[in-house]
């Protein structure tokens, strides 16, 4: 064990202890056989409503047991008391899992504690918490009869936001953009975003310690990246950041941890964000950039499609050259088309964008743009910086890799260009197909899941109406309620799908045309909602044996959960 500090005993004579330094609650039977009831060992928080075993705790501390076996944990680092029921389920009884106070009289869930530490029950089923660094006893009453309340079930997922490189001395944001993809909508005041500092790195003005927590009240969270009601399409969570004057140059790695209680799926809701601070240099010429192609364009004959060139400095220096004449050649069987744009993705204002001169020559061969690859100067150019240039692939040219094109930027080396032709975007084989989000339902219970469809480099798919199988993961069935969306255009496209089960649930077959980027109305992908229950019979677990396959393209595995 590792600095085991609460105690408890319940009516059976089992025994069960606050293992704080290993994360976890521990159970010695009356046989003396250990194991463990609560944490996985990894210190943070994961939604309640789900096993004690495979949730998270962090550094607890008081214990304590009523007399229908449920279990009381002090989660002292996540300002929460948690209890445990004789199920195995974990919920939170009192506190928001942001530190602090707020004025009692409130429902215990929805008050703030500060680091608890003890916890204990009397005969009347009221609960005493220790709430040791607000310095008071606090008291939930009734708490062995309280029920907490359950928050709507939805699928939240973040994007990481974080410079690449700061000069030592500057600010910046870092954390996550938070979109939410069902099925409920989510009161941004019951999600916690919890940013974890490096040593190094110090918050902004109002900010204390190590630890910064963020909620969001008064914002509701729709799915699927629809408008919010202040015209928002995601919800910034985002922190003010500094690098100190006396910060060491080198990388420094903060954790950020998306916290809600209804959370269906938690892959995507913990984050390691990396920054390299380094001491700012002398101003240099293009020969100090690293460019290379950031991405090959993928398209059928005739197709048009995009690609990036990636201008950096690697050690963060600035870099200015001024004006200088970049010029591009295309690969085999590619021509140039129209406006290219360059892009800052990583600077403290958000994203900068705008669009470049050019002049395109040679039937579309040559490429020359005038501009200023400039990175680092300033809080509204820190690098990367990217080139988005359009090209298109010849209507006679070959299927196959091209890698003769160049890039020559001033005086900097060429950089080599591909481009690769493909077959015919006409039909599903050109589609890619990924599960979005995990069904997870007890036995018995109806959910439903996500799986988002695609094309490559979003080019045109318009394969005409094909038969798509989906057969279901080990304990679920397809009830033959699907929906499809087109949630990037606005407003949004929606409708039912034509469905038929097969085999008692375990096949649904649907007849239609996944098409994408066709027009206006069916732009970057194609959302599926199918609806699934967990059968009376079906023991709990994880399991990944379902399948998609769409037509001729190449099965994709389906992963459900039953809790």
């Amino acid at each position: 064990m590792d600095g085991p500090k609460g105690l408890a005993v319940d009516g059976a004579g089992n025994l069960y202890i606050a293992d704080t330094g290993n994360h976890r609650v521990r159970k010695v039977a009356t046989d003396g056989t250990i194991t463990t009831v609560a944490g996985t060992g990894d210190p943070g928080y994961i939604a309640d409503g789900g096993p004690a075993a495979k949730t998270r705790l962090n550094a607890p501390e008081g214990l304590t047991v009523d007399g229908d076996g449920n279990l009381y944990i002090a989660d002292s680092a996540n300002h929460r008391v948690r209890r445990v029921a004789p199920s195995g389920i974990i919920t939170t009884v009192a506190g928001t899992g942001t530190g602090g106070y707020n004025a009692d009289g409130s429902t215990a869930d929805a008050a703030r504690l500060y680091f608890p530490d003890t916890v204990s029950l009397d005969g009347d089923g009221n609960l005493y918490i220790g709430d040791g660094g607000n310095n008071r006893v606090r008291k939930v009453a009734g708490a062995t009869r309280f029920d907490p309340a359950r928050f709507p079930i939805a699928d939240l997922y973040g994007a990481a936001v974080a410079p690449h490189t700061v000069q030592r001395g500057q600010e910046f944001d870092i954390g996550a953009r938070i979109r939410n993809r069902g099925p409920n909508t989510v009161d941004g005041e019951s999600v916690t975003v919890v940013l974890t500092l490096a040593d190094g790195l110090t918050g902004g003005p109002g900010t204390t310690g190590r630890r910064l927590t963020r909620t969001f009240p008064g914002v509701k969270i729709v799915p699927y990246a629809q408008a919010l009601p202040n015209g928002w399409e995601h919800l910034d969570a985002l922190f003010r950041v500094s690098a100190p004057e006396t910060t060491p140059a080198g990388t420094y790695e903060c954790t950020l941890e998306i916290q809600y209680s209804g959370e269906l799926n938690l892959k995507d809701n913990t984050f390691t964000l990396p920054v390299t601070v380094v001491v700012p240099q002398d101003v240099s010429d293009e020969t100090a950039l690293e460019i290379h192609q950031e991405t090959v364009p993928e398209a059928a004959p005739g197709q048009q499609t995009k690609f990036n060139v990636l201008f950096n400095s690697p050690t963060g220096q600035p870099v200015n050259p001024g004006a200088i004449t970049q010029r591009y050649t295309a690969p085999t069987g590619f021509v140039y088309t129209g406006q290219p744009s360059y892009g800052y993705y990583a600077t403290i204002h958000g994203v900068i964008t705008g669009n470049l001169d050019y002049v395109i020559e040679d039937d579309g061969r040559t490429l020359i743009i005038t501009a200023n690859p400039h990175v680092n100067t300033t809080t509204s150019d820190t690098g990367p910086l990217v080139y988005t240039i359009g090209v298109q692939a010849l209507p006679g040219a070959r299927p196959g890799i091209s890698a003769d094109g160049s890039a020559s930027v001033g005086k900097h080396a060429p950089v080599q260009i591909a481009a690769k032709v493909t077959g015919s975007a006409g039909d599903e084989t050109s589609l890619r197909l990924v599960q979005e989000s995990v069904p997870e339902a007890a036995p018995g219970a109806t959910t439903s899941f996500n799986v988002e469809i695609r094309s490559l480099n979003n080019a045109p798919v318009d394969p005409g109406t094909v038969v798509q199988t989906f057969t279901a993961p080990t304990g679920l069935a397809f009830t033959g309620g699907a929906s499809y969306g087109y949630y990037y255009v606005k407003p949004a496209v929606t409708g039912n799908l034509t469905t038929r089960v097969e085999g008692g649930g375990k096949t649904l077959v649907i007849e239609s045309n996944p098409h994408v980027n066709t027009g206006s109305t069916d732009a970057t992908a194609l959302l599926y909602t199918l609806a699934v229950r967990a059968l009376p019979d079906a023991k709990l677990g994880t399991y990944d044996d379902g399948q998609a396959v769409i037509g001729r393209l190449t099965p994709v595995p389906l992963t459900g959960r039953i809790s």
